[in-house]
């Protein structure tokens, strides 16, 4: 798994439900659902084709429907007509268009003689020479060929659209109703649109985080505020490549990345990063370039646009994305990129705790950092130091588990972490356990936990937790009798002889033995008595001798002979030879 996420736009090209779960499998984090395009009841089949993926996938895959924003297009055509550069056109509010009038969604009367409008990303550059009542009779200067519902612009100027549009509200009830996993503001311009959005969602009972979208000269002036009120931020290069003057996109790209990562907002990266594979089997080089610098910048995510929503071969495209984005992270670069740029934690304890979780990571070789999370918040924290290991989400909340889907470097599953008079150590085993059944540890190494707050907490005073932890499969759990570590091969006795018995062997006692020992108990390695409570004949000896002793746990299961590792210290027995 890479640090950087892959974000894909579904389409006509990827909307089967094989294909869906054939990008997962290439690297899918996000799917994006656009709602500039195809009807409601479409959108609604494909969040149900997602979840269902994610349902039978072991990576997660999120949902993020993409709202249309008070967005300008052109009337729907069948082909495309012609622009002459040096004509005069209309530009009037129909369903229809012609080369001599061209019917927009939305009115633009209002707008002053000198004011641009660019059709299809700018490819057309109209003048404004005077409105006509309702329409705009404008002089094209660079004129080409254009197809139906294509974007217009209008930079500079405020059309005073509202945000969210009727169009947006329409698709919240979506968004609410089928329970998407994010939802994007399109042409946001300030934080009062972000929190309007917000509002919105939470009118319909609804809690779905928000992807500012930043496409508009305003929305780059105004991005502290946005970066604050928003759960996330995307760069949409193509409306702001059109917004703002070109050469200020790559300088504004880093700006909005640099802010991002600093707040720990995540950040996509989008518009034809490999827009050449819409049709063709490899990506330019220019293209490869361009996603190395949004990876060495430190953007959590890159997207996918019509590549995987129109293109030929959409599952090639996210290969061809996810094995760039493993060079550059494998880079030299990348590392001494990553370490330059890890952020103060500010105020907060946790970002405290998970910066720490960061750094004794990488002092102790640990394999991963594990955070045991309700809400996401303690995951989405260590994220944001970007530790130079994966960070192994895991919560109770299928929700939540989705929507770490798009924090960099994190790895999410799904574990029922708590449960009556649960402990902390509970909660902390059972969520290594995860990381090992999921193949990110092995048995053996050492992990950095992070445990954020658990409501159902025997401890409700534990907040935070940080903790350097040895990961391995655990037998079985019960309570500390003389502390100590040992490992050696397991061994019953049917009565209270030893003298059979190898030396360092760890003695596993049924509940009901009541027998003295016969030979030297220090040639033991420890004992696992499966009576509960701390006295008893085995617990005076094991005080006297010095043996590692666990009470309450039965190892019924465990193999004559099989090597286990006793570390009373945490009440725990484990599978193998584990040192630490």
């Amino acid at each position: 798994m890479h640090t950087t996420k892959i974000v894909c736009t579904l389409g006509p090209a990827s909307e089967s439900r094989g294909t869906i779960a054939a990008l997962v499998d290439a690297g899918m984090a996000l799917a994006r659902l656009n709602a500039s395009h195809g009807s409601t009841d479409e959108r609604a089949a494909l969040v149900e084709r997602v979840r269902d993926v994610d349902a039978t996938t072991e990576p997660s895959v999120a949902t993020l429907l993409d709202l249309p924003g008070p967005e300008i297009r052109t009337a729907p055509l069948d082909g495309s007509i012609e622009v002459e550069t040096g004509s005069t056109i209309r530009f009037v509010e129909s369903e229809s268009a012609t080369p001599e009038a061209i019917g927009l969604s939305t009115s633009i009367a209002g707008i002053a003689p000198g004011d641009r409008v660019l059709l299809d990303d700018g490819r057309i550059e109209t003048t404004v020479e005077e409105s006509e009542g309702s329409a705009v009779r404008a002089r094209v200067d660079s004129g080409g060929s254009l197809g139906g519902r294509t974007g217009v612009n209008v930079p500079g100027v405020d059309l005073g659209l509202d945000v969210p549009t009727e169009d947006d509200r329409r698709e919240l009830d979506l968004a609410a109703d089928a329970g998407v996993d994010f939802v994007a503001a399109s042409f946001v311009r300030s934080a009062a649109d972000v929190y309007a959005v917000n509002e919105a969602i939470e009118a319909r009972d609804a809690e779905i985080p928000v992807i500012a979208k930043i496409e508009r000269a305003d929305a780059v002036a105004n991005l502290a505020g946005i970066v604050e009120a928003a759960d996330g931020v995307m760069v949409a290069r193509g409306d702001l490549g059109v917004e703002c003057p070109l050469e200020e996109v790559p300088l504004i790209q880093k700006r909005i990345i640099h802010r991002c990562h600093a707040a720990g907002v995540p950040v996509i990266t989008a518009t034809e990063m490999l827009d050449s594979m819409t049709h063709a089997r490899r990506p330019t080089r220019a293209e490869a370039s361009d996603v190395a610098n949004a990876v060495l910048d430190g953007t959590d995510a890159v997207m996918l646009s019509g590549e995987t929503a129109v293109g030929d071969h959409p599952v090639r495209v996210v290969e061809a994305m996810h094995s760039l984005v493993g060079e550059i992270e494998r880079s030299a670069e990348y590392a001494e990129g990553v370490e330059r740029m890890v952020p103060k934690p500010g105020d907060s304890r946790t970002g405290a705790l998970a910066r720490s979780a960061r750094y004794l990571a990488r002092d102790t070789d640990a394999a991963a950092v594990v955070a045991a999370t309700e809400s996401g918040y303690t995951a989405r924290k260590a994220a944001k130091y970007r530790p130079d290991v994966p960070v192994v989400a895991v919560t109770p909340d299928d929700r939540v588990r989705r929507r770490l889907g798009l924090a960099a470097g994190v790895i999410p599953r799904h574990a029922p972490l708590t449960g009556p008079n649960q402990s902390v150590d509970a909660v902390i085993r059972k969520a290594v356990q995860t990381a090992l059944d999921a193949g990110v540890v092995e048995p053996g190494d050492a992990v950095v936990v992070l445990a954020g707050m658990m409501t159902d907490l025997e401890d409700t005073n534990t907040t935070n937790t940080l903790k350097l932890h040895v990961a391995a499969e655990i037998l079985a759990a019960g309570r500390s009798v003389v502390d100590g570590r040992v490992s050696g091969p397991l061994h019953r006795i049917d009565d209270g002889d030893l003298t059979d018995l190898p030396e360092g062997a760890v003695l596993a006692l049924p509940a009901e033995f009541d027998d003295e020992f016969d030979g030297d108990p220090a040639r033991l390695g420890g004992i696992a008595s499966a009576r509960e409570g701390v006295t008893g004949y085995p617990a005076i000896v094991a005080r006297e001798v010095g043996l590692p002793m666990i009470s309450g746990v039965s190892l019924t299961d465990v193999a004559e002979g099989d090597r286990v590792t006793l570390d009373a210290g945490r009440g725990v027995v484990y599978e193998g030879d584990i040192g630490g």
